[in-house]
């Protein structure tokens, strides 16, 4: 099943952050870092956003996608600074001698959906109505872009002092390995930039409304204050999969995912795969949501959506999907792709 993608954003204003970050924390699939930074910086120093769709700027058009790279925990207590993810964008203009006409956004979920929109408010320029994963995903080289054989590179990440190193070619793999060595090195968090492209390719092969159905997934979460979980879930297009309460949690090492238990009140068992974001849950052994649908846990007394840090034994948890942004081809996205020996989905 896919989602049916809103579009017509026409410009973010600071009364449009609360639905953007509400979206952007369900599109994080319960991954993504702590969303409330980017709140709180949207809410102090936002004025007006333009937001274009690709398709209405010229096929050459340069865009940049911005956003941030490292460890949540890191994230959660260093503010981004605008200024470092604007540093990030000229340093890959600069490679390229072009002239930036929009940022991207790299994935809607979580905290890089927002951080491109203050990417964009400190350049001075409109943030594109798409994104390159239609959720969050734990691995930089899983974008459409990438599936399409576009490379990252010329990539710039930018350290809280300034620091900056340009990557002016890397293979896929290279990639990851080079960003996150330096990503460590500067203290693990960085601003970056990479994917540049044209907004051809972007309508070709972006996720296209994708900060459009942000926004309008976070106003009916919003709207739906106060409801029961099945109202909640009802008013954003998804599906109840399963409500029980959490027994047991292992915890992910490095790249072999993790898992959550929950024991339901018929008796049964309802299990949640992870790696930073949640990949699949299943009910006594039979699978029944998998990436790349969106899948997301609500604290049962707050109705509020949990990360996956946030999840403890004991929790009463409503697991529930929102359909894919975006049709993958077979093997990109789906749980083999994290080292999940499932099935997917139906």
């Amino acid at each position: 099943m896919r989602a049916h993608l809103a579009a017509g954003l026409t410009s973010i204003t600071a009364d449009d952050v609360p639905a953007l970050t509400a979206g952007a924390s369900l599109l994080g699939s319960g991954g993504g870092g702590l969303v409330a930074v980017v709140d709180a910086l949207l809410r102090h120093r936002l004025g007006r956003v333009p937001v274009i769709a690709a398709a209405d700027l010229p096929t050459d058009a340069l865009v940049v996608h911005v956003g941030v790279v490292g460890s949540p925990d890191v994230h959660d207590e260093r503010l981004i600074n605008p200024a470092d993810l604007a540093a990030a964008a000229r340093a890959v203009v600069e490679h390229l001698s072009g002239e930036l006409a929009a940022v991207g956004i790299i994935e809607i979920g979580g905290m890089n959906g927002p951080a491109a929109v203050v990417g964009a408010l400190e350049l001075g320029v409109p943030v594109v109505d798409g994104d390159l994963m239609g959720r969050a995903f734990p691995s930089i080289e899983m974008t459409t872009l990438a599936v399409a054989g576009h490379a990252a590179a010329p990539l710039a990440l930018v350290s809280p002092n300034g620091d900056t190193v340009v990557v002016t070619r890397a293979s896929p793999r290279m990639t990851l390995s080079v960003m996150n060595g330096t990503v460590r090195a500067m203290g693990g968090a960085a601003a970056l930039a990479l994917y540049p492209t044209t907004a051809g390719t972007l309508v070709e092969s972006g996720v296209a409304g994708s900060l459009s159905t942000c926004v309008q997934l976070g106003r009916a979460l919003l709207g739906a204050r106060g409801s029961d979980a099945h109202t909640i879930v009802d008013a954003l297009g998804g599906r109840l999969l399963a409500e029980g309460t959490v027994d047991d949690i292992h915890v992910r090492t490095d790249r072999a995912p993790g898992s959550i238990t929950l024991s339901l009140l018929d008796g049964s068992v309802a299990r949640i795969d992870h790696l930073d974001e949640i990949l699949a849950v299943s009910h006594d052994g039979r699978m029944l949501a998998s990436t790349p649908a969106v899948l997301n846990a609500l604290d049962a007394s707050t109705l509020l959506p949990v990360r996956l840090d946030q999840i403890r034994a004991g929790q009463v948890m409503v697991v529930f999907m929102l359909p894919a942004l975006h049709s993958w081809p077979p093997g990109a996205v789906d749980p083999a792709a994290f080292g999940l020996d499932l099935e997917s989905a139906p």
